[in-house]
């Protein structure tokens, strides 16, 4: 079966200033957009309006290094409006992208299953 290289992770945490949240928000949507190699780039809400999910996905290792540079430039804005109280990372990661997010509660390397 068919698989890929994308690298995928999901932050979970809670806004703690609405403000700086969307603020945070809009700007790194708008400067991940314009990345090559972002796949996906989802931030979701909980009906408490508290909760936040968010899940983003890259082409590669290399994509997602040249993410982590674009967000370091936004994070001590998005660390003012949410806390991140889980960061998991998904997919075969080089050994530059492992040191780049040890930081993370967990990295899980593809165990089996498919793309279409």
């Amino acid at each position: 079966m068919k698989l890929n290289k994308n690298i995928a992770w999901t932050v979970d945490g809670k806004i703690i200033n609405k403000a700086k949240y969307n603020e945070a928000m809009k700007k790194i949507t708008a400067a991940t957009f314009n990345e090559d190699g972002s796949l996906n780039h989802e931030w979701y809400v909980a009906e408490d309006q508290e909760t936040i999910h968010i899940y983003e996905r890259y082409q590669d290792s290399d994509a997602a290094l040249a993410h982590l540079k674009v967000w370091s430039q936004f994070a001590a804005l998005f660390l003012e409006g949410a806390t991140m109280d889980s960061f998991k990372v998904y997919g075969d990661v080089t050994p530059e992208l492992k040191s780049a997010v040890a930081g993370a509660n967990s990295i899980m390397s593809r165990y089996g299953g498919f793309v279409k």
